[in-house]
């Protein structure tokens, strides 16, 4: 049944084909081939007989026969020969195979297996404030072949490559690459024939990255049956950081798969002596072309690098051929400069315009040692033994009683490398340097030097320090310095070429500074912040990595002679305050002098420089324990934080402003999560970023931290595993699964330690910008945070502010927001903004403060309450609660009116009594002188009564004999300011009518 239904479709086939083609002519035995039939139920398979496709028509095809089991396969370096008895056989020279696997590793064009795709990210913060970006602008980033190897240029994109393969056993893919910006996300996923990820840990893996020009390698298991792998690329952080390197893969290797019934051609380069599972590629100065047997040698005027597939001319030797070299000194302290022809050797010194190797230059004498060396043997330097110093022209002393050797890095002299320092020749491609391609010492200076076949090259100078004394701190904002690396150079570039200073004392490799171009001859300084070992590299590339290149043609490969004058020059390296290293001199220790050196002082102390003394610094300063010389030493906290043990500056989560109002934060210490707004590429893949932060972290507890899980390798380079911080940042991808954790890559720090705490400032602008209302934001509490590891986007570092809004009604201490017009926390990638909405931004109130509001007064008592403002919490305590006190039916103003008002009555009823009497005593008096006077011609009339009833006291008139003055009446007169209306003088009592005067007897009145 099975063979008939094998012969049926056979026929079906057949039939199809001569109705397409009934010109053709009919098919003889030589035109069939045998093919194997899709696997049946039961695993198994036919061997039939096929004509090659639109040759012919008709004939008489072989009779299908059973074939072998669809698990079965070769071993690598076979193929099975389906036209005899189906056996595995060694594969022919020139060719190889992988018995039951396929391997790609020639890129001229990419294999019509695979698929690109490249599509644009979805993002409001990506896209914001640009037009034009999209899937369209996605070309560039899409995978592009490039002969040796096939490349994506990162951008704000995902790029895809995808292969579909159909595995009859277990297998792997096994795949070389290179990932050198962890800022790219680099992703390979396996999925089933239904796009779904494989229910396991090897369906979702990330690579690690890898060294400058170094390749890396990575290998999954697959399953049987249908397995689609895809190497994802997404640049999501393009545009914050930069340009950003590519991602290049040159190998991709895949076992499992069906038979192969045919050996693979060697590529050109290569060769393969039969049975064997790869190609060779040939040596230096031999050739090949695709399926060779063996390499073919070049002929004497002919070279190739290797892998070459032709032999090219050997130009006339040029300047380029050979480099200088200072040689080691000699026995008599001698040295010279001499010439080497770089190796392998392409040029021909014995044709007519090639230049002959210069003549070394006559001996002059060894320039001294650097500082804190001594010569060896008179052929070289070493540093001086512990405990000793030396200027480098003499021999090391012992430091002095009570001293110890101050260490540092000091070259100068450029004889021979350095102990501590090292020169590589790195290629960004599949090329290979030249032997002597690197940094060459040259007396005076140490400088690069390249080959005519170093291309797309860069070289490298790393010099490794084990560490510095002292221990990190902050103050006024900053990390302490511990030392500093101080170098000179040069460049001259004689077209585009680059000088970059890298460090790695931050946690991984960084970029410092580069310069573009030419470069004179200047000094650059560089501050360094921890005291653990530090790896520093200067890399100079006398040609930009272009990727924008033709299709095909490997990077770097137009560089002609022209950029082989492009030289970088260093003529002086120093590094102080180092544990190793030589010391020029001996510094004084005012505690003594143990195993390590001197012994520091204590913290808050600094050694004065007259007296070598450990001295007190200032108050609100600090200065950890160390050697540390001068009050300059000391360093002022920032504002709002406090001076610990006179050794860091800290916040204890307590605020006072200038006010006098304290703020209380200790309940909002700890480590808190923020989320970020959800990312999307087109296809609907979401990631975004997670955030953990502390406030303070008074407590000295561990920081919040931010990891990478993509790897198992906790070693891997320039991608740290874990990253702490203040305020960490990593990339959150959640998987289909949703059992499974959180993919989580990329950790950054975006703020290591605080460097102030203030309010009353306007942010308005910080605010409008997030889309934060800045009303009130005056009121806020701003903590602000720095992280001074550089990036391409924020070369000075990252700032983060995180601002603390009062909101009595805010119980909770989670509310968190990220602003809402950018929401993956930052609006510039340099500059992150929180704001913290809680009631424990409320400062303690005071009591004058409190609204006071009086209750009735009932029963002689009232209720008086207080009552807090907003903006502040109240104060805990019995005595601003409601309380009791006396009080009056009366309102206070009428109980102080009333007696005022007797106290003026009785005073006026006082001067009416007053006045009175005096009015009845002048009456009286007057009447007795009237009376008095009574009874003459010419006088006035008497009086019949005086008004003096019987038992009033008898006043008679009396008639003073004295002229002196009486003291009442002048005091009154005085007051009242009554004037003689004639002389305008104050009247005597002579003078005054109203007082008696002295009758001896009556006289008349005319």
């Amino acid at each position: 049944m099975k063979s008939y239904v094998v012969a049926v479709l056979v026929c079906v086939v057949l039939a199809g084909r001569q109705v397409a083609g009934d010109d053709l002519p009919a098919c003889q035995p030589k035109d069939f081939h045998y093919e194997y039939t899709e696997c049946d139920s039961e695993g198994g398979r036919w061997r039939v007989s096929v004509p090659k496709p639109d040759t012919c028509i008709g004939g008489a095809p072989n009779p299908p026969v059973r074939g072998k089991d669809c698990s079965f396969t070769c071993s690598a370096g076979q193929f099975l020969d389906l036209s005899a008895d189906q056996t595995c056989q060694p594969c022919p020279a020139g060719t190889y195979s992988l018995g039951g696997g396929v391997r790609f590793d020639d890129w001229e064009k990419i294999p019509d297996v695979f698929s690109v795709t490249s599509e644009g990210l979805e993002s409001s913060f990506l896209w914001r404030g640009r037009s034009g970006h999209g899937s369209g602008n996605c070309s560039k980033s899409m995978w592009k072949p490039r002969g040796a190897y096939v490349y994506s240029l990162p951008a704000a994109c995902t790029t895809s490559l995808t292969y579909a393969t159909k595995l009859v056993k277990g297998g792997h893919v096994t795949f070389e690459y290179q990932y050198r910006d962890p800022e790219t996300i680099f992703h390979f996923i396996v999925q089933n024939d239904q796009c779904q990820a494989a229910e396991d840990e090897n369906s979702s893996r990330w690579p690690e990255v890898t060294e400058e020009g170094k390749w890396g390698s990575m290998t999954v298991a697959l399953k049987t049956g249908t397995n689609i792998l895809q190497w994802r690329v997404i640049g999501a952080l393009s545009d914050m950081v930069g340009s950003q390197n590519p991602i290049l893969i040159r190998k991709i290797e895949i076992t499992g798969v069906a038979f192969t019934s045919e050996c693979t051609k060697c590529r050109n380069g290569t060769y393969s002596s039969g049975g064997t599972a790869f190609c060779a590629p040939c040596e230096a100065n031999k050739y090949s072309g695709r399926g060779a047997t063996q390499c073919e040698a070049c002929k004497s005027d002919e070279y190739a690098e290797p892998g070459s597939r032709i032999c090219s001319k050997r130009p006339p030797c040029t300047k380029y051929d050979y480099y200088e070299y200072q040689t080691p000194c000699d026995q008599n302290k001698q040295t010279r400069r001499t010439y080497k022809w770089i190796e392998p050797r392409t040029c021909n010194d014995k044709v007519a315009g090639s230049v002959s190797l210069p003549a070394s230059t006559d001996l002059k004498s060894c320039p001294p040692c650097n500082s804190g060396m001594h010569p060896v043997n008179a052929s070289h330097c070493e540093f001086c033994p512990d405990g000793h110093y030396s200027d480098g022209a003499s021999a090391c002393h012992a430091c002095p009683v009570s001293t110890s050797p101050e260490y540092g890095l000091d070259y100068q002299w450029w004889t021979v490398m350095p102990p501590n320092a090292s020169s590589h020749c790195i290629p960004m491609g599949l090329g290979q340097c030249s032997e002597n391609a690197g940094w060459q010492p040259a007396g005076d200076y140490i400088q690069t030097s390249f080959g005519p076949s170093d291309r797309n090259t860069f070289l490298a100078l790393g010099l490794y320090v084990e560490g510095f004394r002292g221990e990190p701190t902050t103050s006024g904002g900053k990390l302490s310095v511990l030392g500093q690396v101080k170098f000179t150079f040069e460049v001259n570039c004689s077209i585009s070429c680059e000088l970059v200073f890298l460090s790695d004392a931050k946690g991984r490799n960084n970029v410092v500074q580069s310069w573009m171009g030419s470069v004179k001859r200047q000094e650059f300084v560089y501050d360094i912040h921890t005291n653990g070992p530090v790896t520093l590299s200067w890399a100079f590339q006398p040609l930009s990595y272009d990727m924008e290149e033709e299709e095909g043609e490997d990077p770097g490969s137009k560089l002609t002679t022209i950029g082989l004058d492009s030289v970088a020059k260093i003529y002086s390296i120093k590094v102080t305050n180092t544990l190793g290293g030589g010391a020029t001199n001996c510094l004084a220790c005012p505690k003594g002098i143990s195993e390590k050196g001197c012994v520091p002082c204590p913290d808050g102390q600094y050694i004065e420089q007259k007296s070598t003394q450990c001295v007190e610094c200032p108050p609100d300063t600090v200065l950890p324990s160390s050697n540390s010389w001068g009050k300059d030493s000391c360093k002022i906290c920032g504002e709002g934080l406090k001076a610990i043990d006179k050794r860091a500056c800290k916040s204890d989560c307590q605020f006072t402003d200038k006010a006098g109002r304290l703020y209380d934060f200790t309940a909002l210490d700890g480590v808190h999560y923020v989320q970020g707004g959800r990312l999307f590429t087109s296809s609907g893949t979401m990631y975004y970023h997670g955030f953990n932060l502390t406030l303070c972290n008074a407590k000295n507890t561990e920081l919040p931290v931010c990891i990478n899980n993509v790897t198992a390798d906790t070693q891997m380079l320039n991608m740290p595993t874990k990253v702490f911080g203040m305020v960490c940042r990593s990339t959150l991808i959640p998987q289909s699964d949703k059992a499974k954790p959180l993919v989580s890559t990329q950790p950054a720090s975006l703020a290591t330690h605080l460097t102030k705490i203030v309010n009353n400032v306007s942010l308005a602008d910080m605010y409008t910008a997030g889309g934060f209302n800045a009303e009130g934001s005056e009121l806020d509490v701003h903590f602000y945070y720095k992280s001074d590891t550089p990036t391409m986007a924020c070369p000075e570092g990252r700032t983060t502010v995180i601002s603390l809004r009062c909101d009595p009604d805010e119980k909770a201490n989670n509310s968190i927001y990220l602003p809402p017009k950018c929401s993956d926390g930052t609006c510039d990638g340099c500059t992150f903004h929180f704001l913290w909405r809680t009631q424990h931004a409320c400062p303690r109130c005071q009591r004058e403060d409190y609204d006071v509001i009086r209750g009735e007064c009932v029963g002689g008592e009232q209720l008086i309450h207080y009552y807090p403002p907003k903006f502040c919490l109240p104060l805990d305590g019995e005595g601003l609660k409601p309380m009791k006190q006396k009080c009056q039916l009366l309102p206070f103003v009428v109980m102080v009116s009333i007696p005022v008002a007797l106290g003026v009555g009785l005073i006026l009823i006082l001067m009416l009594i007053y006045c009175w009497s005096r009015n009845k005593k002048l009456e009286y008096k007057y009447c007795k002188l009237v009376e008095s006077a009574g009874g003459r011609d010419g006088e006035l009339p008497g009086v019949e009564s005086c008004g003096m009833e019987e038992g009033e006291e008898d006043e008679s008139v009396h008639f003073s004999d004295s002229k002196g003055p009486k003291l009442l009446q002048k005091i009154r007169l005085k007051i009242s300011g009554v004037k003689n209306k004639f002389t305008m003088e104050e009247l005597s009592d002579d003078d005054n009518p109203f007082v008696a005067v002295r009758m001896h007897e009556k006289l008349p009145l005319t």
